[in-house]
């Protein structure tokens, strides 16, 4: 009888700003919600992603460390708990930034009336925000990779791949070596992959092993002492699943069936441990060549 494994330490119970490196703040959700960075430089601060949900928390914080309003908005991707605020700070004078694919892909979830229903049961309530608030997308977009400096800083968006969206990309700041992952790394976090790849996903890690980072900051879940260390769980974990639900459809031969039979005790510590039956579900239909 093969050895269960072992279970994997649990992530850090940490809440709020918490600093990065100098000037480099990080507003971190706890249990696994939304974390969004808060970047001070000469002129105003910049912002790596934002959820109308946690404004309220998220100003108090940072008019403490910045006292200034927030100059450049940086969007990871399109999903609603990293944009949703966009238009606040439109109104404001901030200018935001984003791959083309975000703005895209906002449009068509506005579109189809689900880019706010779809986030219910899912941090925060959204009841309040249901057919009121509407899309506001990145002011400046590009397709592979914009190159910004401003306030005596360089920050450089690049765009990965489609993995946990369509429009996966990072901000790298190369003079601090910190990276801002989104999504793409959730630290000791189980993801989401609704619309994602996961053989693009588990290609990605291997991108983001390049950068020389010093800190990582990702989407979801505490910041990670050792960046590398942070990738390779991210990593490991989807190895797993796909090695076990290709093993579950040998057995049971369709995603659906297939599915409940993949199991992954070590990770019951982990933030959201519920998503492993959905996560078996998608890996599945991807491995069978299915569509959701």
């Amino acid at each position: 009888m093969a050895r269960a494994p072992k279970v994997l330490p649990g992530p850090a119970k940490t809440k709020g700003f918490v600093q990065a490196a100098k000037g480099v703040h990080v507003y971190v959700g706890g249990n696994g919600a939304t974390n969004f960075g808060l970047i001070l430089t000469k002129e105003k601060p910049v912002i790596v992603d934002n959820d109308i949900r946690v404004r309220k928390e998220f100003l108090a914080g940072a008019h403490k460390l910045a006292r200034k309003p927030v100059g450049l908005v940086l969007n990871t991707h399109h999903n609603f708990d990293h944009t949703s605020d966009n238009g606040y700070y439109h109104e404001r004078g901030a200018v935001s930034f984003g791959v083309d694919l975000i703005t895209q892909e906002m449009e068509r979830e506005e579109k189809a009336g689900i880019w706010v229903k779809q986030m219910a049961g899912r941090g925060p309530d959204v009841t309040p925000f249901i057919g009121k608030l509407h899309i506001a997308p990145p002011q400046v977009t590009f397709e592979e990779m914009i190159t910004i400096r401003y306030g005596g800083r360089t920050f450089q968006m690049i765009y990965i791949d489609h993995c946990h969206t369509l429009g996966d990309s990072v901000v790298w700041m190369p003079e601090e070596r910190i990276l801002f992952t989104g999504d793409l790394v959730d630290n000791r976090t189980l993801p989401v992959n609704r619309l994602g790849n996961f053989a693009n996903w588990i290609a990605a890690m291997d991108i983001l092993d390049m950068f020389p980072a010093k800190r990582l900051v990702p989407g979801h879940g505490p910041l990670p002492s050792q960046p590398k260390a942070a990738i390779k769980e991210g990593r490991e974990y989807l190895l797993h699943l796909r090695d076990r639900t290709q093993a579950a459809l040998r057995k049971a031969k369709t995603p659906e069936k297939a599915a409940p039979l993949v199991q992954m005790p070590e990770y019951q510590r982990w933030y959201r441990y519920g998503n492993v039956g959905v996560n078996a579900l998608k890996m599945a239909q991807e491995l069978k060549g299915k569509k959701k």
